[in-house]
């Protein structure tokens, strides 16, 4: 049984976020029910119990060495690594060098377009020289093509579901308290091709279509949901609205999305984002313009049956080829050159 230690953000410290249903835990969940042995190693935390509270250089320091005092110890096969901007590339690089058969594979959940994400390819490239593996969630082979090598593997790693995480039967309701749900910081986003602020989106659907209930978070004063008080709010609402922040790159969706899928709402999709080609017209709705956003949310509002039919064939849809176990197996066969076929549609590798 292969070892992997999986370095990620795994939020036990600060309890911000949608974290139960973030990469790490699918990732780690996924590998282990694949037959892995995973230990998870969440460096902010440790970097903030270093630091006495706070991510400063004497806690990345003090991490980075206790990272590889900890491979001295477990021996690992692999190293996952995900969004770790803790962790240095040199600390990566020596541990490779104790363990010359080890293997590393990096996965970022980040858009990676340039002039909007510079950051995140910043902390993606900082690696590059570690990494066997790149896998981002972006399809998009062109944007793929600025992390590639020649010493490594770059891929697409779609939104993951996870059955023991991801409970919601929204599809089995009629009458739900909510009808269309949308999650979100305040500011631009772009839809329907253009940025637009999210504030006058909602207003305007409010004027079109009576009596629509939104369930929103982060957005017009209401709060943003942590942990399960999120997972709770998904079941509760019919439609999920994925409105990314940019919405017409290959395959590139917030995470929101597949946690609609999966908790068994009816998902509307911006086409410019070329997600019609892993679900079919039957499994999500998809809009183009304005009016069409409108007159499908209206539409689907007046008829609950063909939401619900719609929704749980995407909620399958969700749980099969975005099975965080196909997904994980899929990502550590390419890591170890191992055979593995999961007949899914969003196999990409550059």
């Amino acid at each position: 049984m292969k070892k992997i230690i999986h370095i990620a953000n795994f939020n036990l410290i600060r309890l911000k976020g949608c974290f139960q249903v973030g990469f790490p835990f699918k990732i780690s969940n996924g590998l282990i029910r694949a037959g892995y042995a995973v230990f998870n190693y969440p460096d902010r935390d440790l970097c903030r119990m270093f630091g006495f509270g706070h991510m400063n250089w004497w806690a990345k320091r003090k991490l980075n060495q206790h990272l590889i005092n900890y491979c001295k110890v477990m021996e690992p096969d692999a190293l996952f690594v995900g969004h770790a901007d803790q962790i240095e590339e040199e600390t990566l690089l020596k541990i490779k060098d104790m363990f010359p058969h080890l293997k590393i594979l990096q996965w970022s959940c980040d858009w990676i377009v340039s002039g909007y994400a510079e950051r995140n390819i910043a902390a993606i490239k900082s690696k590059l020289k570690a990494a066997d593996v790149n896998l981002i969630s972006t399809g998009d082979k062109k944007l793929l093509q600025q992390f590639k090598t020649a010493n490594n593997k770059v891929g697409y790693v779609p939104n993951m579901a996870d059955d023991a995480l991801e409970t919601g039967r929204a599809f089995e309701h009629e009458e739900l308290p909510y009808d269309i749900m949308l999650c979100a910081n305040t500011g631009c986003r772009q839809f329907c091709g253009q940025d637009q602020e999210i504030e006058p989106i909602i207003d305007e659907s409010l004027e079109k279509i009576d009596h629509l209930r939104w369930k929103l978070a982060g957005i017009k004063g209401n709060p943003t949901l942590n942990g399960f008080e999120y997972l709770r709010a998904l079941e509760q609402t019919a439609m999920g609205f994925n409105l990314s922040r940019v919405n017409d790159v290959y395959l590139y969706s917030s995470d929101r999305m597949i946690h609609s899928f999966a908790n068994g709402q009816m998902v509307l999709l911006d086409k410019r984002n070329g997600f019609q080609d892993l679900f079919n017209e039957d499994e999500a709705v998809f809009y183009e313009t304005k009016e069409e956003f409108f007159d499908k949310v209206h539409y689907y509002k007046k008829h609950p049956q063909e939401r619900m039919k719609i929704a749980a064939a995407g909620h399958q849809k969700a749980h099969l080829d975005f099975s965080n176990i196909k997904v994980a197996q899929y990502m550590a066969s390419i890591l170890f050159d191992e055979e593995y076929k999961p007949n899914a549609p969003w196999q990409i590798i550059i």
